[in-house]
């Protein structure tokens, strides 16, 4: 009855302060939103369990290799960890690879996979019409076959009524379709067509297997830990006896079962996670310093009422109960307001990222108010409800009742709220400034990305990605055939305007010529890259010398073109036409040292090692792919006017060549992905703001709240400094410099912090923005969070003071 009691008093309270009422939840709203919704995106993308039937038991078996180094299986390792394993109930490969879906004179490429006779049983979901791949269509020699997702079928089939039985065209070979699958299934990834992994892939030597995905179940009573200690053995062992015998890198390697979610991330989907949560865990404790701010200053106001109450003999429970349910009752109905709130944004984010992205999104990302995020938004309710109504009820109920009448009363601050003001501003300072600090690097960054010069141009630049088959062109003279053949006939199409191959072959030692190499923790590096035409197909301009020609091939002399960075670092002022540089290309072709001359210099680039860098801060080196012959390339092709349907030009280029090669993705625009970075950062720029300003606003409520509590609760006090002569100025600046005391002590220490991080970055980031940037971002933060802090503190302060003394000493 009296907890009734008390949950009824609430409610008037409230009622009787709507202002307050409405301030309360607004911030409340505001950082329980922020952070459920941070937690359920991030959570779906990277942690949610598959929606398929035991989709907890689906495993992805990834590989590391020397220093956790994610790599594939390959398909050689595979098929020997399938024969000797015990620990898995099933266990399988998966190859992903686009396919091309041709239809007369135009195509569709579409997310695919060759997967084996058990990747349908092991997905657990039954075809829609038709059958799956069984173990008779991945022979060798067997009739080609596919089974196809609905959304194929629907988009790309008309959803015709007898689909099973009839043929399709899938990399220019025709193909029946013996199945099609339900809505939504898009396994393991992305995929819409499933092909038969052929059983010849699986029998091909170490040295010519190709990489495989690999996933499992594990048998009953088998632990994760157990499982990859046994495959880790086993494949290492595979690996070592591959060492000797074709002579592959040296080093270990090992196996992790992991959630397809967190496989598809790679390794720094738990880093992301606890980092971007930290953040907004940040700004929930920012609305939870407010909300208990202001629930104490309520329950302060209520101080003598609550010494008297316990003079009375009331419990520390029930007191604690009277002034914490009103606490209660808003920071539930904030949750109840939130979880509708993040509710809706969760629907449209899936709306609006499935229409942006049909094709790129893992079936696994449909973003919504799951049990996951209920069941977090109960946690983030009880931890504000703790932190926001319970501690301000504890401290304000066990109070001193004898120093609360005697020093608490006509409006005096005790002791103790002072020190607890100081210390919630401190903490709002340190937490505001943090966050302001790393959102202004992060928004920097972000801008950065958004307008970097990439040294490139690749503007109505077309590219696909491929490699040859080693046991079909195991020559390197077949290989280089293969490459010039496609490529003079892409570039007779009267569209095209230059065709380029591309291949990067690693940041490699090199020596100048009559230098020795030097310790190897100050050896000269490059960016080295094989390269068969011209690279202004891709906007790397000619500055002096000459491009490669089809006389620089095997059996020449090899020859490089190197980047006016290296130009400039090495030879400034000189004619470096014919110089001779060495280069240890023993992780390309098993050359220790190659010496080249060279023939021509051309503009800086970025690579994948400068992403993060100016554009001269490192050297680019160019060989000719016709002497230094790879399998993998990255075909570029310049397309004049318009980009439609232009990916037809290498596909008939190809199937004209050989119709065999796979394509690692589809043919594109090769600005399409660079495009698609500079959005996400212009995105991530957008909510670093939007953060930072909400952050900010948040401070300013909850510095001005504390600020001017404090200064009402010692107005008692100003009128006493004021009645024995203190003058306005003095109490003001005495104020000013309390709180002054306060925002030195947050600023400090987040400045600290930052420091240490600036430091790690300016390592890291090879200088892509200067010191002095780091310094006037902090002296920034610093003069401007200042400025907000002492105008909060000035405000209240100044009303205090313009009080008359009389209703000064009145006042309560």
């Amino acid at each position: 009855m009296s907890v009734f009691i008390d949950i009824k008093y609430a409610f008037r309270l409230l009622l009787k302060a709507p202002k307050f009422t409405a301030m309360t939840l607004s911030v409340l709203v505001g950082g329980l939103s922020l952070s459920l919704f941070t937690f359920s995106f991030l959570y779906t993308v990277m942690y949610k369990d598959l929606p398929l039937p035991e989709g907890k038991t689906a495993l992805a078996i990834t590989t590391t290799f020397l220093n956790d180094e994610s790599v594939l299986m390959s398909s050689y390792e595979f098929a020997q960890l399938k024969e000797q394993q015990t620990v898995f109930s099933e266990f399988g490969a998966i190859e992903k690879n686009d396919i091309r879906l041709s239809f007369e004179d135009s195509g569709a490429s579409i997310y695919s996979a060759y997967v084996d006779e058990g990747f349908f049983k092991f997905s657990r979901v039954k075809p829609l019409m038709g059958r799956t791949i069984q173990k008779m269509d991945t022979l060798i020699g067997a009739t080609p076959v596919a089974v196809i997702s609905h959304h194929v079928w629907q988009n790309e089939l008309s959803a015709r009524k007898n689909i099973l039985g009839s043929t399709i065209v899938a990399n220019d070979v025709v193909t029946e379709i013996i199945g099609v699958m339900p809505p939504g299934f898009r396994m393991p990834g992305a995929q819409k067509l499933w092909l038969p992994l052929s059983q010849e892939v699986l029998q091909r030597p170490a040295d010519r297997s190709e990489n495989i995905y690999v996933y499992g179940r594990l048998k009953e009573g088998v632990s994760k830990e157990s499982a990859e200690k046994v495959l880790s053995q086993s494949l290492d062992a595979i690996y070592q006896q591959n060492v000797e015998l074709y002579d592959f890198e040296k080093g270990t390697k090992a196996v992790e079962l992991v959630s397809f979610p967190v496989a598809q991330m790679g390794g720094d989907s738990t880093v992301m996670f606890v980092f971007f949560n930290t953040i907004a865990s940040m700004i929930l404790l920012l609305a939870c310093i407010n909300v208990g701010n202001l629930l104490l200053a309520r329950s302060i106001e209520r101080q003598k009422e609550t010494a008297i109450r316990a003079a009375l003999g009331a419990s520390n429970t029930r007191l604690v109960s009277q002034l914490m349910w009103e606490g209660i009752l808003i920071t539930t109905l904030g949750g109840v307001l939130s979880v509708l709130l993040v509710g809706a944004a969760l629907h449209y984010t899936n709306i609006f990222l499935h229409s942006e992205l049909p094709n790129g999104l893992m079936f696994w990302w449909k973003w919504g108010m799951d049990i996951p995020t209920f069941l977090m938004a109960i946690v983030f309710t009880l931890v504000t409800i703790f932190l926001s109504a319970f501690l301000p009820a504890w401290r304000s109920a066990n109070q001193d009742i004898n120093t609360t009448l005697r020093d608490g009363t006509r409006g005096a601050q005790g002791k103790k709220a002072g020190r607890l003001t100081r210390f919630l501003v401190t903490t709002q300072v340190f937490i505001v400034a943090l966050l302001m600090l790393l959102g202004s690097i992060t928004a920097f960054i972000s801008h950065k990305f958004v307008n970097i010069d990439m040294g490139d141009d690749y503007s109505n630049v077309m590219t696909a990605r491929f490699s040859l088959q080693e046991d079909k062109y195991p020559e390197k003279q077949q290989k280089v055939a293969f490459f010039q053949n496609i490529m003079e006939r892409i570039n007779a199409h009267p569209k095209v305007d230059g065709v380029t191959l591309n291949n990067w072959l690693g940041e490699l030692p090199l020596t100048l010529d009559g230098e020795d190499n030097g310790s190897e923790e100050n050896q000269n590096l490059a960016d080295v890259l094989s390269v068969i035409g011209d690279t202004d197909t891709i906007g790397v301009n000619l500055v002096s010398g000459r491009f490669f020609t089809h006389q620089d091939k095997i059996g020449s002399r090899k020859v490089a073109i190197i980047s006016q960075s290296m130009v400039n670092r090495y030879w400034p002022g000189e004619n470096v036409l014919g110089k001779s540089i060495s280069v240890d290309m023993s992780d390309a072709n098993g050359t220790e040292n190659e010496k080249l001359f060279i023939v021509g210099v051309v503009t800086d680039r970025l690579n994948p090692r400068t992403l993060i860098a100016n554009l001269d801060s490192a050297d680019e080196i160019y060989v000719s792919g016709l002497q230094f012959v790879d399998s993998f390339q990255i075909l570029y092709y310049r397309i004049i006017g318009d980009l439609a349907k232009t990916e037809e030009i290498f596909y008939q280029a190809l199937y004209q060549v050989d119709r065999s090669i796979e394509l690692f993705y589809a043919v594109q625009p090769a600005a399409e992905n660079r495009g698609m970075m500079r959005k996400i950062m212009k995105l991530t720029s957008n909510l670093t703001f939007g953060t930072g300003f909400f952050s900010l606003m948040l401070a300013l409520v909850g510095i001005y709240g504390l600020t001017a509590n404090s200064v009402a609760q010692r107005t008692h006090e100003i009128g006493i400094r004021r009645a024995v002569g203190a003058s306005d100025k003095h109490i003001i600046q005495m104020f000013l410099k309390q709180g002054g005391m306060q925002l030195a002590k947050g600023l400090g220490l987040a400045l600290v912090l930052f420091s240490i991080m600036a430091y790690g970055f300016i390592r890291m980031s090879e200088g892509i923005f200067p010191t002095s940037l780091y310094l006037v971002l902090a002296l920034t933060v610093t003069v401007g969070l200042s400025c907000i802090v002492m105008v909060a503190i000035y405000i209240p302060t100044r009303r205090s003071v313009v009080m008359e003394p009389s209703s000064a000493l009145r006042y309560e």
